[in-house]
């Protein structure tokens, strides 16, 4: 009885283990923002914003200079799931201590003409911004003219945090 047991608990087991790769994974849900990586040097700082889907970055403004950076994104390949939740907004904030005169960063998919990633600055910075080959990354590239960045570390924002609908960040 037990060797039978074994067999029909077994095989199912085992099947789900062989086909395991091939099943798709679960979708994302209720998250725009993946995360938020900053990198400083002497007087710059990279800032990458990783998406939970894919977007195409389509244009942004102001074109070199400004205490706020408005990104326009187009996405692409996404999840019936993931659908609705392109058309809400998401925030993620950096520390203060940083040394980056970072206000916030979101997502603003309730905008017309966007959807739109919105940076803003405590200060006006000079920037540039580019798309990773992932498709998943946009990169703004910061330069603090007249600030020392001298020694400042390099921040992962978490994820932010769902709940009712609203988005808000964990602080």
């Amino acid at each position: 009885m037990k060797s039978r047991t074994r067999v029909v608990f077994g095989v199912p087991a085992l099947l789900l283990l062989c086909y395991a790769p091939w099943l798709p994974a679960q979708p994302v849900t209720n998250r725009i923002l993946d995360d938020v990586r900053v990198q400083s040097g002497d007087k710059t700082a990279d800032i990458e914003v990783h998406f939970t889907f894919p977007v195409r970055y389509v244009t942004h403004f102001p074109e070199k200079s400004g205490d706020t950076l408005q990104i326009q994104l187009q996405p692409i390949a996404i999840s019936a799931v993931d659908r609705l939740a392109v058309h809400r907004r998401e925030s993620s904030r950096l520390p203060r201590h940083s040394g980056l005169p970072l206000l916030d960063i979101s997502y603003e998919g309730d905008l017309a003409g966007g959807p739109y990633l919105t940076i803003r600055f405590l200060e006006p910075v000079q920037f540039t911004v580019h798309q990773d080959t992932d498709f998943r990354t946009i990169s703004v590239h910061v330069s603090m003219e007249g600030q020392s960045t001298e020694d400042m570390p390099s921040t992962t924002i978490p994820a932010p945090v769902t709940e009712g609908g609203e988005t808000k960040s964990e602080d």
